[in-house]
């Protein structure tokens, strides 16, 4: 299963060629035709207000993307709730659930915010509401949840593949038109220091549909490092030079080997795994024994991975030690948009 979801993304972003491949891409683009006139008439018909969406008590904050992919959803909503807690606010973050990981990030990160799971997003905001008491609720992967109004609308773009190729599901990553981004109030250009060229892409389309005096800039900063077994924090100097092994699961890989290059850190193993993926214990001790064959000096893994691999309790057990990547979202253009939205939504 794992494979053939790696070799359908494939097909998905243009990494596959061949007869076989071109049959299967035009299957995909039928495909995402129907999926094309789906989606137009569910978000048409919201927008037009043929269906009504529903309004609930507290704030609604949502944090999504316009494609498939990591663009770094969680890490946002996590420092974007840091922000408004530090400001009186009692919020509540809102997920789906599709994967266990982002939920259990959330929970490590945020103690004293209540994260509510389940695809039933107007039940869990009535919940956090009565049960919690909050005014603030934060919609983690909310751009493509039409039934409920959101106070401010975040759009996150991945600055090393912005659009893909600007074909819908299957056949690319979008999971709206382009146009979509009408509805974003903020367009928030992620990961702009791995491929500042493609910023003009996205303004380029902000432009053309009116938004771009709502595009900000971000990066995402490491800040340390985290023994996995014991929590104790390690400085970022610490990995220069050391022989180490990359281990992810998440939707941009490449992104997190470029932050560990940038630290001096010699690569000279990486396991990337699907988005979502859920390790078993035979991966692990697959990992740990090519780690040892190689003289690996040290694992490390995002926080996302982290999570995931901690419920084994076997850290204590490798031979090589296992770091965690600590990153913090950076706004490096536009910042005080942001803060004027966020303090406009009580002023409203």
């Amino acid at each position: 299963m794992h494979r053939i979801r790696e070799y359908f993304y494939g097909l998905m972003v243009d990494r596959r060629g061949g007869p076989v491949a071109s049959l299967l891409k035009c299957a995909l683009w039928i495909c995402s035709l129907a999926y094309g006139v789906i989606v137009r008439f569910l978000s048409g018909g919201y927008d037009k207000k043929f269906f009504i969406a529903y309004r609930p008590d507290p704030k609604v904050i949502s944090i999504g993307n316009i494609t498939v992919g990591g663009t770094g959803k969680t890490q946002t909503a996590i420092d974007i709730a840091r922000v408004l807690e530090a400001q009186g606010k009692k919020v509540s973050v809102l997920i789906r659930g599709y994967g266990t990981d982002e939920y259990m990030m959330l929970q490590e990160e945020l103690k004293d915010c209540p994260v509510l799971v389940g695809p039933d997003r107007i039940e869990n905001s009535k919940k956090a509401f009565y049960n919690f008491g909050v005014d603030t609720v934060i919609l983690d992967d909310g751009f493509q949840h039409w039934k409920i109004a959101k106070d401010l609308n975040i759009v996150l773009v991945d600055a090393t593949n912005p659009f893909g190729n600007y074909h819908l599901i299957p056949r690319g990553i979008l999971r709206e038109p382009i146009s979509a981004l009408r509805r974003a109030d903020l367009i928030m250009i992620t990961k702009v220091d791995s491929n500042p060229s493609k910023r003009g892409e996205v303004y380029g389309v902000a432009t053309a549909l009116g938004k771009n005096d709502c595009v900000l800039e971000s990066i995402y900063k490491p800040m340390g490092f985290s023994e996995l077994s014991s929590g104790k924090k390690k400085e970022l100097e610490f990995v220069r030079q050391k022989r180490v092994c990359l281990v992810s699961s998440i939707g941009n890989p490449y992104y997190f080997k470029e932050k560990i290059k940038q630290l001096g850190a010699v690569i000279e193993l990486e396991f990337v795994f699907l988005d979502h993926y859920q390790y078993m214990k035979e991966d692990l001790y697959k990992i740990d024994g090519e780690c040892r064959f190689l003289d690996i000096e040290v694992i490390i893994a995002t926080k996302k991975d982290a999570v995931k691999i901690k419920r084994f309790c076997l850290a204590n057990q490798m031979a090589t030690p296992i770091l965690v990547l600590d990153i913090n979202l950076e706004i490096t253009k536009n910042k005080q948009i942001l803060d004027e939205r966020l303090s406009g939504i009580y002023n409203s």
